[in-house]
């Protein structure tokens, strides 16, 4: 047994890699990473203008009562917040990354089902799961790598556009998101690779990957939305109403239930335990803005938590179901 390990590690190596490197000579990733990067970028260009207008506007202010002999404190200095402006590229990756690491998953299992290679793969004294690992890996690899790509593209065009450098703590927070990316992307590459694999077709299982997908994390996110009385009117009822701090608490204490129902169907989906998480992280929730990371992080880690479960379950239900290699037939 200890002589196999070695052996078995060696092969899942190999494959994730051989993987790897044929989806990054695929002009499918190069082009989904492009599309990403540039949605990105149009997301966060407009905002980056205007807080450069707002930093040009105080540099020239301090200029001038430095000119006229004057203290520049005598005008508060405005905290910016860059990161905020982020949100844009985190809803592209919600959205539109999902449906890449979708396609890429479907293509990883086409791919070899396609060439037969799958099944002289399973001819050899390798378990089933140990297949699946190294295809995973490899599709992890691939999210990271992508999703490094753009968050260095976005991180570099931000303080171009805005004026306002980034400081080491916000580059933490970067990594932190991109770190939650992955796990993110992974889920749903396996998701797509699993469905592509099991089903007799990989189109079927495409077609599976996307209904689920679009249940989990398009519509139960909008339901809760949707139940939401805040979200009916801009700036939320009670501000809308000017109902007291005092009496908004009594009322929500009165509808504790159909909140925790509300808020149940909102969070069955994993994209929103990505968004409050990110969202958190980066700042662009108000209440977070300018809080201590560690603070962020002892409220939000159930969201992380959760995020890395989902993709451990996903990753561990891949890994227990065996293969039927008589159901592996060529795709014309």
């Amino acid at each position: 047994m200890p002589e196999l390990l070695p052996s078995l590690s060696g092969s899942v190596m190999t494959i994730a890699l051989r993987d790897a490197r044929e989806q990054l000579r695929d002009r499918f990733l190069l082009w989904a990473t492009l599309a990403l990067i540039a949605a990105a970028a149009v997301s966060l260009v407009t905002g980056a203008i205007a807080l450069h207008g707002d930093a040009a506007t105080y540099a020239a202010a301090r200029a001038q009562l430095l000119a006229l002999g004057k203290d520049a404190s005598a005008i508060a200095a405005p905290e910016f917040y860059p990161l905020k402006l982020m949100r844009g590229m985190i809803e592209q990756i919600e959205i539109m990354g999902a449906v890449i690491a979708l396609v890429a998953g479907y293509r990883a299992a086409a791919a070899e089902r396609g060439r037969q290679t799958l099944a002289l793969i399973l001819t050899r004294p390798m378990p089933h799961w140990a297949y699946t690992l190294a295809k995973i890996i490899g599709g992890m690899g691939l999210a990271a790598v992508s999703l490094a790509v753009v968050f260095l593209a976005t991180a570099i065009l931000l303080p171009i556009v805005s004026g306002i450098g980034l400081t080491m703590g916000d580059v933490g927070r970067l990594v932190l998101t991109w770190a939650a990316g992955v796990l993110y992307l992974s889920a749903l590459f396996t998701l797509g690779f699993g469905f592509s694999l099991w089903a007799k077709s990989p189109a079927s299982g495409l077609i599976y990957a996307f209904a689920l997908w679009i249940l989990v994390v398009l519509v139960a996110p909008q339901i809760g939305d949707t139940m939401d009385p805040d979200n009916q009117v801009a700036g939320g009822v009670f501000a809308q109403l000017s109902i007291p701090k005092a009496e908004q608490d009594r009322i929500k204490a009165g509808f504790a239930g159909y909140e925790t129902f509300r808020n149940g169907i909102e969070v069955a989906s994993v994209t929103k335990h990505f968004e409050r998480f990110t969202f958190a992280v980066l700042g662009i929730k108000d209440t977070y803005t300018g809080a201590p990371l560690a603070k962020v992080m002892a409220e939000k880690q159930g969201d992380l938590l959760f995020l890395f479960l989902f993709s451990l379950g996903l990753g561990g239900l891949a890994l227990l179901r065996p293969i039927n290699p008589d159901r592996l037939t060529k795709e014309s």
